[in-house]
């Protein structure tokens, strides 16, 4: 059985720079996503008023 303590930090092999990094990028590729959808909503809208 396990016990516990109180007032113990629990040890984590979670690399906090590598994590950074990984969210930096994740957010750079959803803004560039974000800009490409905006980019092809504004083409889309040209061709339809063209087609007025």
């Amino acid at each position: 059985m396990g016990r516990i303590e109180q007032g113990a930090l629990e040890l984590s092999n979670v690399d906090v720079s590598r994590e950074f990094s990984n969210m930096i990028t994740t957010q750079r590729a959803f803004q560039a996503n974000a800009r490409m959808i905006t980019t092809s909503d504004s083409i889309l809208e040209e061709l339809v008023n063209l087609k007025r």
